[in-house]
This record gives structure tokens, C-alpha cells and sequence, in this order.
């Protein structure tokens, strides 16, 4: 018998805190998780998206906060911002309250650029006429408030008990591959370099256009960049058709970088988008109360409005084909089996 969605709310939700620890774990967060070794992490996507499901584990979300205080300077808080504003990532009022808490735990004043901004004031308690339980248990129930309310998070209209760091995280290990973009901004520092660096190294070369759509910078900020980096040598290009495809001229980089390894380069934002546009369906109320055909009626829409296409661009090994194929309840087996197979992908050695 096949799993209803309302069934499938637990596992789903169960499979991608699975993929948030391991990928936190290889960063330097203390955790059960094995390493991640399914492709290099995008710090800033995962960051935004662990502010969406970090709400279902309040350990995960205070130890991204911990870890925050001790490797902030190496999130890049301009990508951040970008990547949040082309991708329904992040609620907006846990961001800032997490931007709010890091700027004090770590005192870094970039990420008052996040919470301090004047076109998204804050929420306060006397300005919100219901403040909202920061953090929800795994059965859609809100996490009561046992002791004190952490001030920084109720300014921002979300309740939760006081926040205290636990010892858990530690700076991020240079050593494992995935952590590649960490490990160029340590070196290079925090600025769009250290994404075409990597993206070169990964994917063998690449244009301006196509760098800059996979690794959320403006494409001026690319192609001026590349410019400046075939005057040392190191970066070589040449016009294919209407492109100019780039890469890295010495064989030593790999060796220097990465050793044996040969990581995936994933786009995480919109594959991030997607578990996120799933997982709002899944937990909304009103489908505990429709029909099993009424479901699969909505998870159809679901599908075709955004979550397919960010699938399926940046994850080729996965094809839903034309959901025509599937009417009515047939398609809640077909979209199951695909999840799970997403999931698979993601997570695999490269």
C-alpha cells in the first residue's frame, strides 16, 4: 500500500535534517552525523535553509548559531542577501533574529546589514498581536517556553527559551574537500574569487554567465573578476561560438586543493527551494482535512510551479517526465519514489 503524504510528512522532514547534520557535522559541528560527502557545501545556502528547517530541531538551529560565533567571518553576507531574494529560502523574520543573535555571539557588525535593514523593520511583541513559537515539534506542535524568553529572538515576534551556546561547534576542518569554499575564503578571503576558484577546479572551466548563474554573484562581478585573474597567469580563456569559456592553466591546483578528490559542484539554493516548497505543502493543515485525489491535485500544482524545474535543472540524474503520465492519485506513488531517489543522489559520493 502506498504511503500517504500526510505518512510522508515525518520521513521527509526526517531525511533532510539527516542531510542538514551531515553537512553541519563536516563544517565542525559535534554530531552523530557520518561526514558529507555528497559535494562541496554552499555555506550561505545552507545557512537560509537550515533558519526554515532548524525551526524542527532546536539543537541543529543553536549549534548553526555557535558555530556562526566562531566562523562568521567566512560567510559572505552580500551572497547571503542575494541568494534569499531569488530563492523562497528562509523565513524572513528567523533570518534576522539569527542575524541579530550571531552579530552579538559573534560580534561581527556585518550581520546587522541583515537584521538592522530599513526596508524590513523588525517585528516587536508590542507590534505583533500573536507572537509565533520559534521552535515546532516533529508532531506540528509548537516547542512551549520553559524558562526565560530569549530577548533578541521575541523582538522579532518569535518565542523560545533563552539562547546558550553548548561547546558543540568548533572551527571548520580544512582537510575534508566538501569544505572547499571555506578553505579559499580562509586563504583569499570572502569575495566572488573564491567561487570561481572552486568552480574551475570542479567542473574543469567554464563562462562568466554560466559561473555566475551556478554560484549566485552578478555576472559584471564575475566577468570583471576573470579579467583581472587572466593577468596572473594562473586563468586562460578562449571564444567557443559567443562564449568565453575559462579555466585554470596549471595542473597543480587540483593536487594542492583537493588531492585524490573529485567533488560534485550542486547548486544548492533552488534544490533548497524545492524540499522547502515540499515541506510547506506537507505541513499545511488543510491537507489533513481533503481527499486522497484532492492531495495529489495540490501536490501537482506544487510540482509544476517551481519545484520541478529547480529539480530538474541542477539535479540531471533526476527526471519526473510529464506529470500527464500520472493522473489523478497515481501521481503520489511516482512523486515518492522520485524524493527518495533525490535524496539518494544528493547524498552520494562523488
Amino acid at each position: 500500500m502506498t504511503m500517504s503524504l500526510i505518512s510522508y510528512r515525518s520521513t521527509f522532514l526526517e531525511r533532510v535534517l539527516d542531510l542538514l547534520w551531515r553537512q553541519w557535522s563536516s563544517l565542525g559541528i559535534a554530531g552523530s552525523a557520518d561526514d558529507w560527502r555528497g559535494g562541496l557545501i554552499d555555506p550561505e545556502a545552507l545557512v537560509l535553509t537550515t533558519c526554515s528547517f532548524g525551526r524542527y530541531d532546536a539543537r541543529l538551529f543553536d549549534a548553526m548559531l555557535e558555530w556562526t560565533a566562531i566562523n562568521g567571518r567566512y560567510i559572505n553576507i552580500q551572497r547571503c542577501k542575494r541568494i534569499q531574494a531569488n530563492h523562497a529560502l528562509a523565513e524572513d523574520a528567523v533570518f534576522r533574529a539569527f542575524a541579530a543573535t550571531a552579530e552579538t555571539s559573534a560580534s561581527s557588525a556585518k550581520w546587522a546589514k541583515i537584521h538592522k535593514t530599513p526596508s524590513t523593520p523588525r517585528i516587536s511583541p508590542s507590534s505583533s498581536p500573536s507572537p509565533q513559537p520559534m521552535f515546532i515539534l516533529k508532531d506540528g506542535h509548537p516547542m512551549p517556553v520553559v524558562g526565560s524568553a530569549d530577548p533578541t529572538f521575541a523582538q522579532f515576534g518569535l518565542l523560545r527559551d533563552r539562547y546558550e551556546p553548548r561547546g558543540v561547534a568548533q572551527s571548520f576542518r580544512p582537510d575534508l574537500p566538501a569544505n572547499l569554499l571555506l578553505r579559499l575564503r580562509a586563504m583569499f578571503g570572502v569575495n566572488a574569487r573564491c567561487e570561481i576558484i572552486a568552480y574551475l577546479l570542479v567542473n574543469r572551466s567554464g563562462s562568466p554567465r554560466e559561473i555566475s548563474r551556478r554560484t549566485h554573484y552578478y555576472p559584471a562581478t564575475i566577468a570583471n573578476a576573470l579579467a583581472e585573474m587572466r593577468d596572473s597567469g594562473f586563468v586562460i580563456s578562449r571564444s567557443v561560438g559567443r562564449r568565453r569559456v575559462h579555466r585554470l592553466v596549471s595542473q597543480t591546483w587540483n593536487p594542492l586543493l583537493l588531492g585524490t578528490a573529485d567533488p560534485r559542484w550542486l547548486v544548492w539554493p533552488p534544490i533548497f527551494e524545492a524540499l522547502e516548497a515540499i515541506w510547506r505543502h506537507l505541513c499545511n493543515e488543510k491537507l489533513d482535512q481533503e481527499s486522497t485525489m484532492a492531495q495529489a491535485s495540490a501536490l501537482r500544482r506544487v510540482l509544476l510551479g517551481s519545484v520541478i524545474e529547480c529539480l530538474e535543472e541542477n539535479v540531471p540524474e533526476l527526471v519526473f517526465g510529464d506529470l500527464k503520465a500520472y493522473p489523478g492519485e497515481e501521481l503520489t506513488p511516482i512523486f515518492l519514489d522520485k524524493i527518495a531517489a533525490l535524496f539518494k543522489v544528493l547524498t552520494r559520493a562523488s
